[in-house]
């Protein structure tokens, strides 16, 4: 492991340190279906533990790839969104689901909502959404940070 935390100075190795276990892939693909809460991506068909899926998303958060903000009503509920960062990773989604498809067709049965927002032409709909969201909490967060701005 060099200085920056990852295993190396490889792209490939790098991108794997951060979004290439078990989980993080299926967490983003969570937010772009709509999930927003813990407790929403904790009942995923998929059946993550909540201590694993809360490491995942403070990993996932730390990178950048997602961000939260508190709800209004109750501190302790944290709405999850994907940042530009994570938006990124749609592509590479759907060519994991293009591959499965064509190589294990038994597995590529169901119809995920992600894949209907791809073939809909929504995904830029959902991008736009999501960015929007960052954007308004990031401004947020910057005002909290300085208020004299």
């Amino acid at each position: 492991m060099n200085n920056s935390g990852f295993r190396s100075h490889c792209a490939l190795a790098t991108g794997l340190d951060i979004i290439g276990d078990k989980w993080s892939l299926l967490i983003v693909r969570d937010l772009f279906e709509g999930k927003k809460t813990f407790t929403e991506m904790r009942l995923s068909k998929e059946g993550v533990a909540t201590n694993i899926l809360a490491d995942r998303l403070k990993n996932l958060s730390h990178h950048g790839v997602i961000s939260f903000y508190h709800a209004a009503d109750n501190r302790k509920t944290k709405y999850y969104f994907l940042t530009a960062k994570g938006l990124e990773l749609y592509t590479i989604q759907l060519e994991i689901m293009r591959w499965t498809a064509k190589f294990y067709p038994e597995q590529a049965t169901e119809q995920s909502a992600f894949l209907e927002q791809l073939a809909n032409n929504t995904t830029q709909k959902m991008a736009k959404k999501h960015s929007k969201t960052y954007e308004q909490n990031h401004h947020k967060h910057f005002l909290k940070m300085n208020p004299e701005a």
